[in-house]
Formats: structure tokens, sequence, C-alpha cells
């Protein structure tokens, strides 16, 4: 299995590029927490800064009364609304079975595909971890296909939600638990652009990201 200590040669530099204020990645976009208590549809349409295709076709749907879209606003709002949830951290909760906080979570990812054939098309389980992330980022960490080809060897298939992310989350957590310490020695100078501590699931997202994206051999 990688891990992310293969990239330690390389790991502060593509930190400090993703970081860059000048630079092209969504670093002073996406990383602008807001409202950590709701989620506007704004904060619905942040996916879209990770080049996630989301936009009015999957967003509308979330802010009606009822239906799909609603039901899978309500199990994400469920993540805000919980005590737990606002202090718990990834590399903490127990996620096989999902219990605590981690549970909230998981239903929310599992709620996209309830919903995915009745009025959400296109909006899977990437999209609501780039949600959540936002309003909860020491909890969720995000799911994206170039993280998981770095642990897997291979891109996610698609289909349902326990095929792809839930394959991901054990091998993430135990590797950033053995660098939990290095991760967060490398963040400690780094801040959001709303002046928040830069968390070690975003942290180690980025590393990983720029890696993979950029080709890097080093």
């Amino acid at each position: 299995m990688s891990t992310i200590r293969a990239l330690r040669g390389c790991a502060e530099s593509h930190l400090r590029s993703y970081t860059d204020p000048w630079g092209p990645r969504a670093f002073r976009t996406y990383d602008r927490q807001g409202d950590p208590t709701r989620l506007s549809p704004l904060d619905c349409l942040a996916p879209a800064l990770l080049s996630v295709r989301t936009d009015y076709k999957q967003v509308v749907p979330l802010f009606r009364p009822d239906g799909p879209g609603a039901q899978v606003l309500q199990a994400m709002e469920a993540v805000l609304a919980d005590e737990a949830c606002a202090t718990a951290d990834f590399l903490e909760v127990t996620l096989d079975p999902p219990t605590g906080a981690w549970s909230l979570v998981d239903r929310a990812l599992v709620a996209t595909g309830e919903a995915g054939g009745r009025g959400l098309p296109g909006f899977k389980a990437v999209a609501v971890t780039k949600i959540l992330h936002r309003k909860r980022p020491r909890l969720v960490p995000i799911f994206d296909s170039s993280v998981y080809e770095f642990y897997l060897g291979r891109k996610p298939l698609t289909g349902a939600y326990r095929d792809t992310p839930r394959r991901l989350w054990p091998l993430l957590q135990a590797d950033l638990r053995r660098h939990r310490d290095w991760i967060e020695g490398l963040t400690t100078p780094i801040r959001t652009p709303d002046e928040r501590p830069l968390s070690l699931l975003r942290a180690a997202d980025i590393i990983i990201w720029e890696h993979m994206a950029t080709g890097c051999t080093a």
C-alpha cells in the first residue's frame, strides 16, 4: 500500500504550491468555511471549485420542501447539528461498523445512493464529502479519485457508495494516524483564507492530489 510518508521529499513544496495566493488552485475560494452550522445553496455548489460537476441541476432539488434531494440535505445537516461531530476527529472515529459521529457522516454519504435515481442525477458521495469537509474539516475527509488511486492503485469504480469511498477510509485513517505528527508539522505555518489552521485532512488531500495531478516524480 502507498503511504503519504513516501512523499516526504515533495510534500512541503506541494502544500506551498497549492496554497500560493497567486497560484491557480482553489485554496482561496474553496477553503473558506462560512457559517459552520448551516448549509446554504452556495455551500452546496462549492464542490464545483474542486472539479466536481455540480450545478443548479443537483443543488436546486436539495432545497425543495421534500423529495430525495431534501432527504440528502437533511442527512448532511444532521452532521452539522450533532455536537459530537463538531469536535470529532477522523483519526479517532470507528469506521466499521460506523458509530458515533462517523455514523452520521456515513449516513449522509449513503443517502446520495438511495436518492441517486430519483431526482439527483450526478450528485454523488464525492460531492457530499466536498460539501461537508468545509464545515467539519477535522472529521470529513475529501473523497477524490486521485487520492483513491494513490492508495489503491486504480481509479475508483462507479456504483454504490459501499464499493468506493468505504474502501479508502480505513487505509487513509491508518496512514494518517502513523504520520500525524509529520503532517501537522507541515501545516503549522499555513492558514486558510479565513484565518483558520489548515486541518490535517485537508493537508493530506492537497499533498496527495497535487502529487498525482502534477505527475511529480520526486
